[in-house]
C-alpha cells in the first residue's frame, strides 16, 4: 500500500494542480500502476530471409514519461500455430531498446504475432501486453494452391463444407490418405482422414451451425502442412447500434452510435434508414470510410424499430435497434469551441447530480450541478482536462456509475514540434542524404529528446505505414481501448476538420465498455524487474523438502564470465542478478554447497513461463489488398533483379558446408554398427543455444528449432498422447537410439522431457541399416507381418553414456545454459563514397533504407543523421518518432523526391 500511495501522489502532482481528494478516493482503477509498452516496426509484410526491426518503448501509464520500474522486456515472435518461435529479452534503459528478429528460409509462411510486456505487466493481464500482426510471405509466388473450391454447399441432409485438396503439389510422396484440421471462427473443432477418391481428395463436411470463417489445416502423411483461411459469409455485415452512455431513454432525444463491419471485422462504410414497427421511415444513416458513425435519435415508448441496409449484390439486411428504456439517466458530452458541454439527463427524481471526471485510471474532480427538469447542464473550459482520452461518469447515490462517455480532449497544447531540414531539395539515387532535426516544445524551445529515425520507398511502403499504429494512435488511443482500431494513423496522420469528429465517433461505438481502466481489483503477483536475474530451488534428494541456507554459487563461462554466490531462503529458492549477460544462451554451473561440502541435492531452475497466447484468427482470412500485393510482388520482383545480377557476375549462393572431424565414440560405434552413419548431426550445444525458459525438454526445443529435420507431433487419432518425434524426408517410420542403445517403445514418454543441458549431440539417420531388426526391439510385441522394411533412426547421445535411464541431471550441480539479453545488430546501408562500388552495376533494390532507433537530441544542438538513396525509388519518406524525458511524445513525416543518376539536379 505504501507504494500505491507513493506513485499516487507523485503522479497528482506532477499532472494537475487540483484540490487533492481523500487518497483512496483517487483511484478509479488499479490499471492507473501499469506500464505502456511500444514497437515500432520497419513494416507489418515481410518476405523469408529479410529482418524485423523494432525500437521499444517502456513509460508509465499515467503520464508517458520512460519507466524506471522495469529493465527487462521480453519481445516474443508467435507463429500462425500459436507458438514462440523466437523469444528476446530487450534491455532497457530509460525507458527505451531495440532489436530484431531474423526471418530465416525454413519458416512458415502466414500470420504470425508480435508481442511485447514486461513481468510487471502481466498483472493486468492482455490489457497492456503490446501485440501486432505481421504477415510473413515466400520469396516466390506460388502458381499452385493447394486448397481451393472451398464453399458451402446446401443438400437435403443439411449445409456440407466442400473442397478440393491436392497434398502431392506439396509433398510428392503422399499416400491415399491425410489428416485435415477444421477449425471455425477462431475455434479447433474436429480433425479427419480423408482417403484418395477418383485419384483426388474431397473435404465433404457437414455442418453443424453457421461458421462465419474456417481455417482448413492438411497434414500429409510424411509431416508436411499446409493452411488456408477464408471467409464463408463475404457480404455479410454486422451493424451495431451503440448508444452514447450504454443505454437509450424512450421519448427523449439520444445519441446513437453505428458501426458496421465486414466478414473480416474491417470497418465498411454503409447507409440505410431507421424503421419503426409500422414500417414508416424514421430517420437514415450512414458511415464513414472506417464503418462509424452516429444519428439523433428519439424512440417512442412501446415501440420497437429496425435498420435496413443495401449490399453490393442488392441484398437487404434487416437489423434490430436495441431497445429504449423507461428509466434511467444519459450522459452526453460534446464540445464546442474551447469548452466541454454536458447533458444529463435523468427519469429520477433527484435535486443534483455528480459526474466523476478520471484519466487513465485517476479521479481529477467531480463535476455537481441543479437537476432542473429532468436534466443537468453544464460547461467546463477543455483546458482543465489532460490531453487524450477522458473518462466521464455520472454516479448514483452510491457512487457507482450509472452511464459513462469517453472523449478525446485535444492534445495540441502539449504538442512538440519536430522540424527537418535537409541539406538539398531533392537528391539523385545513391547520393547522400544529411538530414538535420530538432525538436521543441510549444514555447520554441529546444528540449532533450530520444528519436527513432526511419526512412522507407514512399513508393511501395509509405501509404501502408501511414495507416499502421505509430507513436501516437498507439499512446493516445490504441494503448487505452480494447479492440481491434482499424487504420489507427486514420486519426492523426491528419489535419482535416474531420479528425476530432472521427475520433469522437470511434469513442462512441469503441465504447466505455471497452475502456482498460475498468480494473478495480488486480492481485499483483508479478514483481517489477529492474534486472535480469534467474531464479531456483533445492530441495533433498530423498523426501523433495525445501532447503534452508544452502549455499550456492553461479559460474558463467563465454565472454562475459560470472562468479557469483548466494543462499537459499526459507521455501529453498535462490537468485542470481544476471544483468550482464548477453546472447540466446550462456553456459552456467550452479553448485549447492551445506556447511562447505558440496551435498547431494536436486538443483533446478524455476521457468519464467509465458503467458497465455491470445491469437485473433480472424485476421488470417484471405481478403483482397492491392496495397500489399502490390508490395510483395515488388519485394519479389526485387528479389529476382538480384538473384539475375549475381548469376550473371557468377555469383552462387550455396547452403553452408561445414567440415568437422566426427569423434567416433563408443556409443556413436555402436549405433554406426547398426544403422549406419548420420545424415544429420545436431550438436548438444546448438540445442542448449536454442532453450528457451519456457523450454519443458529436448522435444521443445527439436519442435521449434529444427523443423527441416525433425517433426514433433502427437498422433492425431490419440487424444492426449505421448509426444513423438519423426525423421523428415526419410522411409516414414522412426525408431530412437540412445548411447547406441534401441529404445523400447514402452519408454519413448520420457524421452521429451530429457533436460538438453544433457544432451551431446541428435543424430539422424535415414534409410536405416538392418530396420527390421531395429523395429523388433524398439516394438519386441508387433506383429511380424506388419515390420516395415525401410525406417530411420534418431539417435540421441548424452553425457551420462548410459542410455534413457541415464539421461538424468547430477544431483547437487546444475549444468545448464541460460538467456542473456538480446544483442543487436548494426543496419546495413551501403557506403557510395568509394567511386567504384558507386558505378557498380549491382542493384540498389531497398524499400526499407534507413533504420537508427535511439538518435540522441541533447537540446542544444540538432541530430544529425546522413544516409545514401537507393535506386528505383521515387520518393523516400522518413519517419520520426520522438519522446522526451517528460513524457512529450512526437511525430513527423518529411518526404523528399529522388532523380535518377543520369539525371541533372537543378538547384
Amino acid at each position: 500500500m505504501q507504494l500505491k500511495q507513493y506513485f499516487i501522489l507523485g503522479i497528482c502532482l506532477a499532472l494537475f494542480n487540483l484540490p487533492l481528494i481523500a487518497q483512496q478516493d483517487r483511484i478509479v482503477s488499479d490499471a492507473v500502476y501499469a506500464e505502456k509498452v511500444y514497437l515500432q516496426t520497419d513494416r507489418d509484410h515481410y518476405l523469408k530471409e529479410t529482418t524485423i526491426w523494432f525500437k521499444a518503448l517502456v513509460l508509465n501509464n499515467i503520464d508517458h514519461k520512460p519507466s524506471e520500474r522495469s529493465g527487462v522486456l521480453y519481445v516474443d515472435l508467435i507463429g500462425p500455430e500459436h507458438q514462440i518461435i523466437s523469444q528476446k529479452f530487450l534491455k532497457i534503459v530509460h525507458g527505451s531498446g531495440h532489436n530484431y528478429f531474423e526471418l530465416p528460409r525454413q519458416i512458415s509462411e502466414g500470420l504470425y504475432q508480435i508481442r511485447a510486456y514486461t513481468q510487471w505487466n502481466r498483472n493486468f493481464g492482455q490489457d497492456f501486453m503490446y501485440s501486432e500482426y505481421i504477415n510473413v510471405h515466400p520469396k516466390s509466388s506460388k502458381n499452385e494452391e493447394i486448397i481451393t473450391n472451398v464453399e458451402i454447399v446446401k443438400k437435403k441432409e443439411g449445409d456440407f463444407l466442400k473442397a478440393i485438396i491436392e497434398p502431392e503439389k506439396l509433398d510428392s510422396l503422399q499416400g491415399r490418405k491425410i489428416f485435415v484440421g477444421l477449425n471455425f471462427d477462431g475455434k479447433k473443432t474436429d480433425s479427419i482422414q480423408l482417403k484418395k477418391n477418383n485419384d483426388r481428395f474431397v473435404l465433404d463436411y457437414e455442418l453443424l451451425d453457421d461458421p462465419s470463417f474456417v481455417s482448413i489445416e492438411l497434414f500429409t502423411e510424411n509431416g508436411f502442412k499446409a493452411n488456408r483461411t477464408v471467409s464463408l459469409e463475404k457480404e455479410k455485415i454486422d451493424l451495431q447500434f451503440l448508444p452514447e452512455s450504454g443505454k437509450m431513454l424512450t421519448d427523449h432525444k439520444n445519441v446513437l452510435g453505428i458501426k458496421a463491419l465486414d466478414f473480416k471485422g474491417d470497418g465498411r462504410y454503409t447507409e440505410g434508414i431507421i424503421l419503426d414497427e409500422d414500417l414508416d421511415s424514421i430517420t437514415s444513416f450512414k458511415t464513414n470510410d472506417l464503418g462509424m458513425g452516429m444519428i439523433i435519435f428519439q424512440p417512442q415508448k412501446n415501440k420497437d424499430y429496425i435498420a435496413k441496409i443495401t449490399n453490393t449484390e442488392g441484398k437487404v439486411a434487416i437489423y434490430k435497434v436495441p431497445k429504449a428504456v423507461e428509466k434511467g439517466a444519459t450522459l452526453s458530452v460534446r464540445k464546442t469551441g474551447n469548452r466541454i458541454g454536458f447533458i444529463v439527463t435523468t427519469t429520477q427524481t433527484t435535486d443534483s447530480l455528480k459526474i466523476r471526471c478520471s484519466f487513465r485510471g485517476l479521479n481529477m474532480f467531480y463535476i455537481k450541478g441543479k437537476v432542473t427538469n429532468g436534466q443537468f447542464k453544464t460547461f467546463v473550459s477543455s483546458n482543465k482536462f489532460p490531453s487524450g482520452i477522458n473518462c466521464f461518469a455520472l454516479l448514483d447515490a452510491n457512487q457507482n456509475p450509472v452511464a459513462e462517455r469517453l472523449f478525446f480532449n485535444d492534445l495540441s497544447k502539449d504538442a512538440i514540434s519536430i522540424e527537418v531540414m535537409s541539406d538539398q531539395k531533392e537528391y539523385r539515387a545513391r547520393e547522400k542524404t544529411n538530414l538535420s532535426i530538432a525538436v521543441k516544445d510549444n514555447n520554441g524551445n529546444p528540449v532533450e529528446a530520444e528519436l527513432s529515425v526511419l526512412s522507407i520507398a514512399n513508393d511501395h511502403l509509405g501509404n501502408n505505414y501511414k495507416k499502421r499504429n505509430s507513436i501516437l494512435p498507439y499512446f493516445y488511443l490504441t494503448s487505452e481501448l480494447r479492440g481491434e482500431i482499424e487504420d489507427p494513423g486514420f486519426y492523426f496522420n491528419r489535419d482535416d476538420a474531420y479528425r476530432f469528429r472521427d475520433i469522437d465517433v470511434l469513442l462512441l461505438t469503441q465504447g466505455w465498455r471497452n475502456y482498460k481502466y475498468d480494473t478495480t481489483a488486480v492481485s499483483f503477483d508479478f514483481n517489477a524487474e529492474p534486472i535480469l536475474t534467474i531464479e531456483g530451488r533445492v530441495k533433498s534428494a530423498l523426501f523433495q523438502k525445501p532447503k534452508e541456507n544452502v549455499e550456492m554459487s553461479l559460474m558463467s563461462f563465454g565472454d562475459t564470465p560470472i562468479l557469483q554466490t548466494s543462499k537459499t531462503d526459507s521455501l529453498g529458492h535462490f537468485y542470481f542478478n544476471i544483468d550482464n549477460l548477453q546472447d540466446n544462451s550462456n553456459e552456467v554451473v550452479i553448485q549447492s554447497k551445506k556447511n562447505g561440502s558440496k551435498r547431494n541435492f536436486d538443483v533446478e531452475l524455476i521457468p519464467n513461463t509465458s503467458p497465455v497466447i491470445s491469437f485473433q484468427e480472424h485476421l488470417k482470412i484471405e481478403k483482397p489488398d492491392s496495397v500489399y500485393a502490390e508490395i510483395i510482388k515488388h519485394e519479389r520482383q526485387n528479389m529476382q533483379k538480384i538473384n539475375s545480377y549475381e548469376i550473371a557476375e557468377g555469383v552462387t549462393e550455396l547452403d553452408e558446408v561445414v567440415l568437422e572431424a566426427y569423434d567416433m565414440t563408443e556409443e556413436r560405434q555402436k549405433t554406426a554398427d547398426l544403422a549406419g552413419k548420420p545424415d544429420v548431426v545436431i550438436k548438444g550445444s546448438d540445442i542448449q543455444e536454442k532453450e528457451k525458459d519456457w523450454s519443458y525438454g529436448l522435444y521443445s526445443v527439436l519442435l521449434f528449432n529444427f523443423p527441416e529435420d525433425i517433426q514433433i507431433q502427437r498422433d492425431l487419432q490419440e487424444p492426449g498422447a505421448a509426444l513423438r518425434a519423426k525423421v523428415m524426408g526419410g522411409a516414414g517410420v522412426t525408431i530412437m537410439m540412445i548411447d547406441g542403445i534401441v529404445v523400447n517403445n514402452l519408454n519413448y514418454p520420457l524421452i521429451p522431457n530429457i533436460p538438453p543441458s544433457e544432451v551431446k549431440s541428435v543424430e539422424i539417420i535415414r534409410f536405416a541399416n538392418n530396420f527390421s531388426r531395429l523395429y523388433t526391439e524398439a516394438y519386441p510385441y508387433a506383429n511380424p507381418l506388419e515390420i516395415p522394411p525401410q525406417g530411420d533412426v534418431i539417435a540421441i547421445y548424452t553425457h551420462g553414456k548410459r542410455g534413457i535411464f541415464g539421461a538424468q541431471k547430477p544431483k547437487g550441480i546444475l549444468r545448464t545454459s541460460v538467456n542473456g539479453f538480446a544483442t543487436s545488430k548494426t543496419f546495413y546501408q551501403p557506403n557510395y563514397q568509394n567511386k567504384d562500388r558507386l558505378e557498380s552495376e549491382e542493384p540498389d533494390l531497398r524499400t526499407v533504407i534507413y533504420w537508427n532507433p535511439q538518435v540522441k537530441h541533447t537540446g542544444e544542438t540538432s541530430a544529425e543523421i546522413s544516409f545514401y538513396n537507393p535506386d528505383d525509388v521515387k520518393e523516400v519518406l522518413v519517419i520520426i518518432e520522438v519522446i522526451t524525458e517528460n513524457g512529450q511524445i512526437g511525430y513527423k513525416e518529411f518526404l523528399y523526391p529522388i532523380k535518377d543518376r543520369d539525371k541533372v539536379i537543378s538547384n
